[in-house]
Parts: structure tokens; C-alpha cells; sequence
């Protein structure tokens, strides 16, 4: 089995539209042209399809008539998918931590805006001017 090198986006959302359920291939880059919003070739796809299916990640039934086939994740598909998701939460994890905030009264976690004050010649943080109110009052 060869190493399933998911350099683009393209196929990192490949893989997660499959995590939610099978599709066509049709489906497939219709629903990734409207995650993406933009024109999708049929050649960022198939091929990446192909190699999902050679190294045993996805399997195909074919449906109807003309014999469309449908790709689905199998168990080591879906822990391919499990493990590229977590890598990316961690990555947007370690890009959004330092701009978190604590409130200076509630202590809850403020990821933007939030509301500044100057108590006691300090500048601090709280997630709503009532929490600053309360904050005053100790």
C-alpha cells in the first residue's frame, strides 16, 4: 500500500464529504465545487479516487442502469479521514490559542472582540461590560 498524500484541498474535502456519507463521482465534485466555490475538474478527483480505491480506502458499488458507481469510505478509510481531521484541528488549534482571552470576572473564554477596561490602572479583559460592572464592585 502506498502512503495517501493529501496535499490540497481538493482532497482533504474529498475525504470528508465521503466521512458523511457515499457518492458519486458526479456528486462528489458538484458538492465540492459548492464547499470550495469553484469550478472542479473531473481530473482533481478521479485520480485521487483511484488511489483511495487501489489502497483499499474507499469501495465502489455500481447502481441503475448505467451502472453509476457510488464510492464509500471503508473502516480504514474512515480512520485515514479521523486522523487528517484531527491534524487540522490541532494545526487551527495552535493558530488560534494565543489570541484566546480569559474574562477577568467569569473566567470564559474569549476568542474575539470581548470587552476592554482600565480598573486600577490595568488593562483587562471581559466578555461583557457586566462582567466588568461586577468586576468593579469586589
Amino acid at each position: 500500500m502506498e502512503e495517501i498524500k493529501v496535499t490540497n484541498l481538493v482532497k482533504f474535502y474529498t475525504l470528508l464529504l465521503l466521512k458523511r456519507r457515499p457518492m458519486h463521482g458526479y456528486e462528489l465534485i458538484k458538492e465540492l465545487e459548492r464547499c470550495m466555490t469553484k469550478n472542479i475538474s473531473a481530473s482533481h478527483v478521479y485520480p485521487f479516487l483511484k488511489t483511495l480505491q487501489k489502497n483499499m480506502l474507499i469501495a465502489l458499488k455500481e447502481s441503475g442502469k448505467r451502472k453509476k458507481k457510488q464510492y464509500k469510505l471503508t473502516k480504514e478509510g474512515e480512520k485515514l479521514a479521523h486522523k487528517l481531521i484531527n491534524r487540522f484541528t490541532e494545526m487551527v488549534e495552535i493558530s488560534i490559542n494565543p489570541r484566546i482571552r480569559a474574562c477577568a470576572h467569569c473566567g470564559c473564554k474569549i476568542a474575539s472582540g470581548g470587552h476592554r477596561e482600565r480598573i486600577k490602572n490595568v488593562l483587562l479583559t471581559f466578555c461583557c461590560s457586566r462582567c466588568a460592572a461586577s468586576y468593579r464592585k469586589k
